[in-house]
């Protein structure tokens, strides 16, 4: 058996082995009853010292994956098929009406399952994802849990996710990952409208676009959209079409335009990445004494603000969110019960059209 320790990063080598001899057992590469190698063995594999090798194979007796015969060895234990009894939800902030309306459709799913929600939240909308989800994760995997991981991992946490991926039931929202299955919106096709809409509609000749994170799974699909539809109407980048990079809040929003018009005209509309976005955008054109709706167009994305802050009355593209966490759930239950179905789930969206 093959078992590589890779020294140059700072999980201890007993880790290591157990998370491949883990891998190997959850995805069935290593059958029940079979042994695997001993202490020594994995000493003579490995390098590690004969303390470390023990310690490798009492947790993963702890785990209950292993079982131990005096005088002849370790081997797989039997797996019980007992059901999924939890699932982990992990998700940038609990305070924000957009992850809520995603969580109240996960509960409204899980409403006749006894299965437990596990929330692990950042508090903020910044992805800011550590080693402290990696550990979560790492729990997850070893009570062979489902996850719900909502919006977009990177870097070590991505790996990590990849990882779990493999073992046990992982739907990714809002995101894309090799392996998961994933629930989206229809990104492209959502803001190819919003561009049509201004252009035949309002008669709109410029645009100016708030990117938000643009490297993210999302946005980038969301100006892809954006830019096969300005083509149509031959809006060219740098001239009446443009582009600002924000990060999903208001006061990003409101320095971005702001900014802009210091340096040029109005443009015919402009497009947020999101509805917080819109809100200091309607800031930063007040200031210059233009009114959307009238002198410029203002959407939004999401559907949010009325939610959160005061209402007033944003033409946005509506996120079924509630639709997101039912099929989140339903997806969670499929590949538990070994239906590995990983197709994409798309669910629409809605151009709602009001007074800006």
């Amino acid at each position: 058996m093959k078992l590589d320790i890779d020294r140059s990063i700072s999980i201890p080598p007993y880790q290591q082995i157990v998370r491949q001899l883990r891998e190997s057992i959850t995805k069935g590469e290593l059958t029940e009853n079979q042994s695997i190698p001993s202490a020594r063995e994995i000493v003579q594999i490995t390098g590690v010292s004969l303390a470390t090798a023990q310690r490798v194979l009492n947790e993963l007796k702890n785990e209950g994956l292993i079982y131990s015969l005096p005088g002849k060895g370790s081997f797989i234990s039997p797996r019980t098929d007992e059901g999924l009894k939890a699932i982990h939800i992990f998700l940038p902030s609990t305070r924000l009406s957009f992850f809520m309306e995603i969580l109240n459709g996960i509960y409204l799913a899980l409403a006749d399952h006894s299965i437990e929600v596990k929330l692990h939240s950042l508090n903020t909308d910044k992805l800011v994802w550590d080693w402290k989800t990696v550990e979560e994760l790492e729990e997850a995997v070893k009570s062979q849990d489902g996850v719900i991981f909502i919006e977009e991992a990177f870097d070590s946490v991505r790996t990590s996710c990849m990882r779990a991926a493999r073992q046990i039931p992982f739907v990714t929202v809002e995101w894309q990952m090799d392996g998961a299955c994933a629930v989206v919106n229809d990104y492209e096709e959502s803001t190819a409208g919003v561009v049509r809409y201004l252009a035949e509609e309002k008669h709109c000749s410029s645009l100016l676009v708030l990117k938000g994170r643009d490297y993210q799974y999302n946005a980038s699909l969301k100006l892809k959209g954006i830019k096969s539809a300005a083509s149509e109407f031959g809006w060219r980048e740098g001239e009446s079409l443009f582009f600002l990079d924000t990060d999903f809040d208001a006061i990003t929003g409101y320095e971005s335009v702001s900014s802009f018009l210091e340096r040029h005209s109005a443009p015919s509309a402009i497009f947020c990445a999101n509805d917080y976005e819109a809100i200091g955008v309607v800031g930063a054109l007040t200031e210059k004494g233009l009114l959307p709706g009238r002198d410029v167009q203002l959407i939004g994305y999401g559907d949010m603000t009325d939610k959160t802050t005061i209402y007033f009355p944003l033409t946005t593209v509506k996120q079924n969110l509630e639709d997101m966490g039912k099929a989140a759930v339903q997806a969670v239950l499929d590949l538990a019960a070994g239906k590995d179905d990983r197709t994409l789930k798309v669910i629409e969206t809605e151009l709602i059209r009001r007074k800006t």
